[in-house]
């Protein structure tokens, strides 16, 4: 057998790894939270991002 024969042969056949589809409501769910996530880190990056990277004083805003 040629080694390309061998090793397209090795691809197919029993994986002790299978991955199920994950379902829809887990996807939406996780894209929800992650864009929530996003979306707070930003919100406080605008009010505090000042004081954050020490450009003002935590107190004076």
């Amino acid at each position: 057998m040629r080694a390309t024969a061998l090793l397209r042969a090795a691809g197919h056949g029993a994986h002790p790894i299978h991955i199920h589809p994950v379902r829809p409501l887990y996807r939406f769910a996780a894209t929800g939270l992650g864009a929530s996530m996003w979306f707070f880190l930003m919100f406080r990056a605008y009010h505090d991002g000042a004081a954050l990277i020490g450009l003002k004083h935590p107190w004076d805003h």
